[in-house]
């Protein structure tokens, strides 16, 4: 199978980029030969190499996983859950279609605070479209209105498993790549996990529990050279779906 390119920076498909691209050094400006092409991407993370906001590994994971979920996902109202530093829900306040972002986890992060000035700096309009709630990811679906569509980067382990939940409980779609796999699968048929490996098997369920959900699934992925947890599962209710 061939590797998943890179698509908003294709600069890094570069074999001597593509090794970096993992790197969890911050960007800084001696990232920025890298980035000195036209564009809303390339301009923002010049302006993140400017304050070091956060590592050149999550910069790139956002970036691609927003243009592989963009268009399924883009929606008047979009919550970014166990957000963290928040730079992938900032890009999703970047749509013209997207009214507000919410973004929900246990406390807010300084990292966010200092990505979302970079990215309004670069866009003003991204300002008025955001929304911090610090709560438990258990209690998120109390905070979204209904049809909010859902993304989770690396939740931690069944962290994930509490998005989908999110998601399904506000009837929204879904957009998950999950992480840290070797803390799950309890439940998992260990003919599954014998076979399959426990990533794919976890994720098998995952899907199977959309599809009984009525939601129709999709995978995709971001190239493995920024992480090989680089899975991405797609979920929305078909057109005319009743419950």
């Amino acid at each position: 199978m061939e590797p998943t390119p890179f698509k908003v920076f294709p600069q890094f498909n570069q074999p001597e980029l593509a090794a970096l691209a993992h790197t969890k050094a911050r960007v800084d400006r001696r990232c920025l030969p890298a980035f000195q092409g036209p564009g809303l991407a390339n301009a923002i993370v010049r302006e993140m190499a400017e304050t070091r906001a956060i590592h050149l590994k999550e910069v790139l994971e956002s970036f691609e996983f927003h243009r592989r979920t963009r268009k399924r996902i883009r929606a008047s109202k979009v919550a970014d859950l166990c957000c963290g530093h928040g730079f992938t829900g900032l890009l999703f306040a970047t749509e013209k279609q997207v009214e507000q972002v919410t973004l929900i986890d246990q406390r807010r992060t300084k990292s966010f605070d200092v990505a979302l000035a970079c990215v309004v700096k670069v866009m003003p309009e991204v300002a008025d479209k955001i929304r911090y709630i610090e709560a438990n990811i258990t209690e998120a679906a109390s905070h979204l209105e209904e049809g909010t569509h859902c993304i989770a980067v690396h939740a931690c382990g069944e962290a994930t498993d509490l998005c989908i939940d999110t998601a399904l409980a506000v009837n929204g779609r879904i957009a998950a790549m999950g992480c840290c796999y070797n803390k799950m699968g309890r439940n998992i048929p260990p003919a599954l996990r014998k076979n399959l490996g426990m990533h794919l098997a976890i994720d098998v369920d995952r899907t199977q529990r959309l599809h009984t959900a009525g939601y129709q699934v999709d995978w995709s992925t971001i190239p493995e050279a920024i992480t090989p947890m680089n899975r991405i599962l797609i979920a929305w209710k078909p057109p005319g779906h009743k419950p």
